[in-house]
């Protein structure tokens, strides 16, 4: 008994290594990103890298298509800069079946990765987009208006008052 369960862990732990192998590096995120996995059965884990030159407001969703069950988590990247080591830091953790669901997360500048974790019972094939758009930053106009406009309520009160 102990030695089938020894096998199943050991059948699993190579599955999962060989799906490592396919971690992709993204560079600088575009404004959309997307990636599509295919699997003939098993344990599905996918790794997608990418660096953020500024601040950003980033979407992601994963449709699948087959996996029984799946999660994908976004993490930061640590002070050595790589992928699955012990200081990354966990952002958000989302599960996918089927459907897409579009979720949103404002990133400063910096590297990050998806991770993508699943099974599949027979075939199947999951899609990861991913958008980012910088957050915008007012312009000097902006703050110009706004305290023209802040002038004018001013003005317009204190003829009132006059009145």
């Amino acid at each position: 008994m102990q030695l089938k369960t020894i096998f199943t862990a050991a059948a699993l732990a190579a599955s999962a290594a060989a799906s490592q192998a396919a971690a992709v590096n993204w560079g600088n995120h575009d404004q959309l990103e997307s990636a599509v996995s295919l699997s003939s059965g098993g344990v599905v884990f996918d790794t997608y890298a990418f660096t953020l030159n500024a601040s950003s407001n980033v979407a992601s969703s994963v449709s699948s298509l087959g996996v029984a069950a799946g999660n994908y988590t976004l993490w930061t990247r640590g002070t050595d800069n790589l992928v699955g080591t012990a200081d990354d830091v966990s952002v958000a953790t989302w599960s996918f079946t089927g459907n897409p669901v579009v979720h949103n997360v404002a990133l400063g500048a910096g590297s990050y990765y998806y991770a993508v974790f699943g099974y599949v019972t027979g075939a199947g094939a999951y899609s990861l987009n991913s958008s980012a758009v910088a957050a915008p930053v007012p312009e000097p106009e902006t703050y110009a208006l706004f305290a023209a406009g802040l002038g004018m309520v001013g003005f317009i009160a204190s003829r009132r008052r006059r009145d």
